[in-house]
């Protein structure tokens, strides 16, 4: 599956950067499984899985380029966290490190990214 592919299962806001900005931090032949934007905005993060490994990236300016925030390898990831409520975070942990958290933009993408991420934590695919 493709970033686009990935990103488009999500209720977006309009952000041209996670579409123009963020595929050129992965590798072309890299296999996203999920995305979850953050808090609409002008330069939004994103959490991004894929079959190697787990960022968060944030979205460029006119002037700045897109980033990679925080990375870490797909068999360091432990598990992920999602509890309802105001300015509440999406938060994936790591085995060996500190976790990785982000405010979601919406609360069903959040949910259904914490399920889906949680049984291929556990799995190794994603739900059917």
């Amino acid at each position: 599956m493709t970033y686009a592919t990935a990103l488009n299962r999500n209720e977006l806001f309009e952000s041209p950067g996670l579409r123009r900005d963020i595929p050129s931090l992965l590798d072309p032949e890299e296999d996203v499984l999920l995305v979850l934007p953050g808090v609409a905005g002008d330069f939004p993060d994103v959490m991004i899985a894929s079959a190697s490994r787990f960022l968060l990236a944030s979205v460029a300016g006119p002037l700045r380029r897109s980033k990679i925030k925080r990375e870490i390898p797909a068999s360091q990831v432990s598990g992920v966290e999602y509890r309802p409520g105001l300015l509440t975070r999406v938060r994936v942990s790591h085995a060996a490190g500190r976790d990785i958290a982000m405010v979601p933009n919406r609360r069903a993408d959040a949910e259904r990214f914490a399920r889906e991420f949680d049984h291929l934590i556990r799995t190794g695919s994603l739900p059917a």
